[in-house]
């Protein structure tokens, strides 16, 4: 399922680990994370949904390495021409072939799905170019990366300051209400990322694992 979630942001959710990828209509067309294996068909036909041409996508960023937010970007870089962002920390993975550490429980409700996840989804990535922009407090156009460590090393979430539209990648989760995200590689650190965010200005939050919040996100952020 594909929706306008917010004016200019189309949110597909692929059910297989309920995550969402994002189109987002700005200075150049953007897609943010591209979901789970075998799924470039949908996101294709979500660009075609916002009346967008594959040949005008101009970035994909990735906030993470995991394979339900990675996969499909090899087959979406050679169709677009997009170059492909992600994290200093998390580029090594791209060269293809390099094991994942697995996550750890982060929550009690990671404790359910920690098992499911480390069997549900690959642990090598396709061999991907890609550019190592994300560092912390680094613009990619109008986007301001912030590096929010814990659920990878190399986690970024995305910052469209002057929409005041947060993707938290997995630095947040909206599933049982807005908290960090119930798995992660370093859990203490993945918590004080999650915090971390409650320091910046922004209205909307859309999220790797749950529903997007259009109105009043940052508070829920202070109170999770």
């Amino acid at each position: 399922m594909s929706r306008e979630v917010l004016p200019g942001v189309f949110e597909l959710f692929f059910p297989r680990a309920i995550v969402n990828a994002y189109v987002v209509l700005a200075d150049v067309p953007t897609i943010i994370d591209t979901g789970t294996p075998g799924g470039a068909g949908r996101i294709r036909s979500m660009l075609a949904k916002a009346g967008v041409a594959e040949r005008d996508v101009g970035r994909i960023l990735l906030t993470h390495r995991h394979a339900d937010h990675a996969s499909n970007a090899v087959d979406l870089a050679r169709t677009t021409g997009a170059t492909v962002h992600v994290s200093p920390a998390d580029a090594p993975y791209f060269e293809g072939g390099r094991e994942q550490p697995r996550p750890r429980p982060a929550t009690a409700l990671g404790r359910l799905l920690v098992p499911y996840v480390k069997v549900a989804l690959p642990w090598t990535l396709d061999a991907l170019a890609v550019e190592p922009s994300l560092s912390d407090s680094a613009t990619v156009g109008p986007f301001r990366v912030i590096a929010t460590p814990g659920h990878t090393e190399g986690h970024v979430s995305i910052l469209w300051e002057q929409r005041g539209i947060l993707f938290t990648g997995d630095a947040a989760a909206n599933l049982t209400g807005v908290g960090p995200h119930p798995a992660a590689d370093d859990p203490e650190q993945a918590e004080a990322s999650f915090a971390t965010l409650a320091g910046y200005e922004f209205e909307s939050a859309c999220f790797g694992h749950g529903r997007t919040l259009k109105t009043g996100a940052r508070a829920k952020f202070h109170s999770g």
